[in-house]
């Protein structure tokens, strides 16, 4: 029989209202149903008064957040809070599991254990799930941390690990916390210890806190801090590491910051290391440790009626030469006027001032103008043709070989015509586009370099080009041919000859060239193949050669889903002259609730530097953290390698 009280609905076989106690005592098939909460029991008894319930056998409680499976439960149907006794509590956000046989039910998300096992393991009670943390005095608040005394980690029950004190974050959202630290070795860096902290400032912003302990260097210390507004968003990070052995102090600094008010915008972009070699030392990635260049940049822009005004700063440190190598453009304001038709005519203008420093070598102040009138005709083979002007003038300081106050009056004609011819067949569509364009620029004086407008100077180059397509259901295949006569090269006018071939469907394959026709050799050759040998196993195979060097680069890299558990990838890079040059392997095991990643690298050395060998072991326990990097190998070859 049912009855209800308040907003609470109680239907049970029997059912009881004691009024001097103001209670109900349900007894067989107990259903306890509140707003947003249900509680089933063999039996329960519910004080009206303080909505105090107490169930019984074979208790489930369920919410909007979580489900409970207990013998016998103490709780406020209310507030939420309670005992329950020998329970198996499961967080729907996040997939958190306790198991815990007297455990106190706080507040909503916070509850505390004598004894009991933590995991984000689907399991029952009378299962050990693939991994837990057991231990005592355990306090967990979902969404925060997770803290207890004498914990060991387990393996299907098994004791592994052991810990006096433990403290990991539980996160369902972004959340202050510690992050599961790396920890590795190197036979040049020697121990790694690399704990993080991250706070979560407010809902748009945030920072984390990096430290990285190396026994035989030194202590790093890092802090990135990130931000994101309607108008504004940005990063910015500092690191700084004062090694031991090189008796060096390393610096890196950089962020980036975008900014609108209004209808002005603006962006800074900077890079800045005080030590050239430091992304060689301490860079794990290998864009960053083969980087030749480190841009910084800002520009503000305010946008007009078809032109646009800018104020552009930018440097760059050369990591082989020297912070003074390369110019700084400090500042430049340009003024740009966007393709604008007046009549049969398009006319656009590109127009700035800018100001070039460095230490050695010219410096000194640039104007350049350079407006550009275009007109074009044609349906069958339209016909593209533009004439710029340009009118260059510097202020030159500590250029002995230039006037102080040089200047240059050029211009630069260039046409281009393209047509297209398409045939469809039944099975496929034939693509042929031929084209020839042609770029006069006349002589000018030399000029000092500080960047590609300086290179506006003697041109008379026509070049003839021709791409052909068979596009088949599932099928492609493309090819082009591009070669330019120099008038300016004497006897010898035939430049460089590009050929392009590309494939794509059931494997794809990428070849290009460039052939010297006046010496009959090959410049540069690139190639690559690949293919997929079963369901979601790929294998790609490369090759580069340079005449520079007469070097050989050999490419292969496999990457395969081998199951819904199993993956693995693995590239290699071999160098003809160099040898075994940047490769790895991986082998990637995931559950529901962890997953493992064995890997090995190698990266390649140089006449300061040995080879590097490393190898990784990275266990994920899901919904804990930050993936747990338990170990990490490194050792060096010998300098020959």
């Amino acid at each position: 029989m049912p009855a209800s009280i308040w907003a609470t609905t109680i239907t049970a076989d029997h059912l009881e209202h004691f009024k001097d106690e103001d209670k109900y005592v349900a007894t067989g098939n107990v259903r306890i149903e509140g707003e947003d909460s249900v509680l089933i029991a063999d039996r329960a008894v519910l004080y009206q008064k303080t909505s105090d319930a107490e169930a019984i056998g074979n208790v489930i409680y369920e919410d909007n957040e979580t489900f409970i499976n207990t013998e016998k439960a103490e709780l406020n149907i209310k507030t939420k809070t309670g005992k329950l006794y020998n329970a198996l509590i499961f967080f729907k956000k996040g997939n958190y599991w306790i198991n815990g046989n007297n455990v106190s039910k706080i507040k909503e998300d916070h509850y505390y254990a004598d004894s009991a096992t933590f995991t984000t393991c689907d399991a029952d009670a009378s299962s050990n799930p693939d991994w837990c943390f057991k231990g005592s005095n355990v306090d967990i608040v979902i969404g925060k941390k997770f803290t207890a005394q004498n914990v060991t980690y387990r393996v299907k029950g098994v004791p592994v690990l052991y810990s006096p004190y433990m403290w990991a974050p539980v996160k369902t959202e972004r959340e202050t916390g510690f992050l599961f630290p790396v920890i590795g070795s190197s036979s040049r860096k020697g121990f790694q210890f690399s704990p993080a902290f991250f706070w979560a400032i407010d809902e748009n912003k945030d920072a984390t806190f990096y430290l990285d302990y190396y026994s035989n260097r030194g202590i790093g210390k890092g802090v990135e801090y990130r931000y994101l507004d309607f108008y504004d968003r940005g990063r910015w990070y500092i690191y700084h590491l004062k090694d031991s052995e090189l008796k060096k102090t390393f610096y890196e600094f950089k962020g980036t910051h975008e900014q609108e008010l209004g209808d002005i915008k603006g962006y800074v972009d900077i890079n800045y290391v005080n030590q050239e070699d430091f992304y060689k030392e301490y860079g794990y990635k290998k864009n960053l440790r083969i980087q030749r260049f480190l841009q910084s940049s800002g520009e503000v822009t305010l946008p007009l009626q078809n032109a646009r005004f800018y104020l552009l700063g930018q440097q760059w440190i050369d990591l082989k030469e020297g912070h003074s190598a390369v110019p700084k453009r400090l500042p430049e304001i340009g003024y740009v006027i966007n393709p604008v038709n007046i009549g049969p005519l398009m006319f656009t203008m590109n127009s700035s001032i800018a100001n070039f420093y460095r230490q050695r070598d010219e410096k000194g102040q640039r104007m350049d103008i350079n407006p550009t009138v275009s007109y074009s005709f044609g349906e069958t083979v339209p016909i593209f043709q533009s004439l710029s002007l340009r009118e260059t003038a510097y202020n030159l300081e500590n250029a002995p070989s230039y006037k102080s106050s040089a200047h240059r009056e050029t211009f630069q004609y260039k046409a281009n015509a393209l047509t297209r011819f398409i045939k469809r067949y039944e099975s496929f569509t034939h693509v042929i586009e031929p084209s020839v364009s042609y770029t006069f620029i006349p002589e000018t004086h030399s000029l000092p370099l500080f960047d590609s407008t300086e290179l506006f100077d003697k041109t008379s180059i026509a070049t003839f080009s021709i791409y052909n397509s068979l596009a088949f259901r599932h099928l492609t295949l493309s090819a082009s041919l591009s070669q330019s006569l120099n008038f300016n090269a004497g006897d010898r006018p035939l430049s460089l000859t590009t050929i392009n071939a590309a494939m794509s469907g059931p494997f794809s394959l990428n070849f290009d060239m460039t052939y010297d026709p006046n010496k009959g050799r090959a410049e540069t050759v690139n190639s690559s193949v690949g293919f997929t040998i079963i369901d979601k196993t790929s294998i790609s195979f490369g090759e580069r050669y340079t005449n520079v060097d007469e070097r050989y680069y050999y490419t292969f890299g496999v990457n395969s889903v081998i199951s819904k558990k199993w993956s693995a990838n693995a590239n290699i890079v071999y160098d003809s002259q160099a040898g075994l040059r940047d490769s790895s392997a991986s082998v990637i095991y995931t559950e529901q609730c962890w997953a493992v990643n064995i890997s090995a690298i190698r990266r390649p050395g140089d006449n300061k530097r040995p080879a590097e060998y490393g190898f990784m072991l990275l266990i994920e326990l899901k919904g804990v953290g930050q993936p747990i990097r338990l170990y990490q190998y490194q050792t060096h070859s010998t300098p020959s390698s």
